[in-house]
């Protein structure tokens, strides 16, 4: 099979690409025919295991699709929306975000926790997104046999002390175990403390700290870096304060676990 007098489909030893070195590419085939590679047997067991020969090309294989921009018409996240888009009135489908409370999502969904990045690449690590909600299933109940309590003591009528153990049945969840509970420090408040300005999205709502009324240490929630799209840097902070990330819990039980308070940097850092 060469250029000059190239095969059909099933014919060969044809010189492809393969081969390496000086060849003639799918030439030495007619037409959209390609040059195999030790393929001939296939086509008849008279050809040596090496012969090449001219076949249709491969049907190319499709790739699941990651969206890297947003769907029309679906709430894509911090980055892409303006202001808020899932909403009570107007509630998020599954994969969409970033949602506040299960009530922003419709039907019988419910708000996840920085999940929205298994939908879609353009959405922020810390977007929030609709998601069925997850069924716990019981682990079997499985019978086991255990010794009860011991019963009283009898005295036979040839005057011999006995007395017996009852043996009793048990329904066990073979997988159950105590989950331990954490406990709270005593130094960290359960309730905002008087004159307490922001205190988080349970009290004044998200984004209290402001450049125009920048917050002290330990207050919160400011709209730091780390929330992505249009934020306010560390200007919501006072001085040399700078917006943490998910980080007012240890400052008081009574914030929201997403709420971002200021604090002092860990580190020397120039503020953005």
């Amino acid at each position: 099979c060469t250029p000059e007098n190239p095969c059909g489909e099933g014919e060969g030893d044809c010189d492809g690409p393969d081969d390496g070195g000086q060849h003639d590419g799918h030439e030495g085939c007619r037409g959209s025919l390609v040059c195999g590679s030790n393929n001939c047997k296939k086509f008849g067991l008279y050809f040596h295991e090496k012969d090449d020969c001219c076949e249709r090309p491969p049907q190319p294989t499709k790739k699941p699709v990651t969206y890297l921009i947003p769907i029309a018409n679906r709430c894509a996240g911090r980055i892409i929306d303006t202001g808020k888009c899932c909403t009570d009135v107007a509630p998020c489908d599954e994969g969409e975000g970033d949602c506040e409370n299960d009530d922003e999502c419709g039907d019988d969904l419910v708000c996840g926790n920085n999940n929205c990045k298994q939908f879609a690449a353009f959405f922020h690590p810390k977007d929030d997104c609709c998601v069925k909600p997850s069924v716990e299933q019981s682990a079997p109940l499985t019978t086991v046999y255990e010794w009860g309590e011991w019963g009283p003591w009898m005295v036979s009528k040839s005057g011999k002390k006995t007395r017996t153990q009852q043996q009793i049945t048990v329904k066990k969840n073979q997988n159950s175990s105590k989950i331990p509970v954490g406990t709270l420090d005593p130094n960290t408040p359960l309730e905002p403390p008087a004159g307490q300005r922001c205190s988080g999205r349970n009290y004044q709502g998200r984004r209290c700290c402001t450049p125009e009324n920048p917050c002290d240490e330990g207050e919160g929630d400011c709209d730091g870096p780390a929330d992505g799209g249009q934020h306010d840097g560390h200007e919501g902070c006072k001085g040399a304060l700078v917006c943490g990330s998910n980080n007012c819990k240890q400052f008081g039980q009574y914030y929201h676990e997403k709420d971002d308070c200021c604090e002092k940097p860990r580190s020397p850092r120039f503020r953005q």
